[in-house]
């Protein structure tokens, strides 16, 4: 059975640390049986999320940074969360207020027969 919110996890925990939000949502996201696909962020939480990593501006492309955890991808055209494997990020979504991780069912193992 699939875990629900913390209850105490508040917008203001988000606040305090974008990074930790988005950690948690993962997180969820992977107690669902889950691998996460996209991670989407409101207007305020992209500003935030760039600031803590003193950006004073939402990056359209690469940008020196302090912190290692995102990196831009020429191919794609877009920023990713360094996580294993890797998530696609999109700010300013317009939709959202705070924090989203979206996923999709983990694809089945086929078990090896043996002889």
């Amino acid at each position: 059975m699939a875990k629900s919110i913390d209850p105490e996890w508040t917008i203001e925990n988000d606040r305090q640390s974008v990074t930790v939000g988005i950690n948690h949502r993962l997180g969820l996201v992977h107690q669902q049986g889950l691998d996460a696909t996209l991670i989407r962020l409101g207007k305020e939480h992209s500003r935030l999320f760039w600031q803590q990593r003193g950006v004073p501006f939402i990056p359209q492309g690469p940008t020196p940074l302090i912190s290692g955890d995102v990196y831009w991808s020429e191919e794609e055209n877009c920023w990713y969360y360094k996580t294993k494997p890797p998530v696609p990020m999109r700010f300013n979504d317009p939709k959202i207020i705070g924090i989203a991780a979206e996923g999709v069912s983990k694809p089945e193992k086929h078990k090896k027969k043996s002889i």
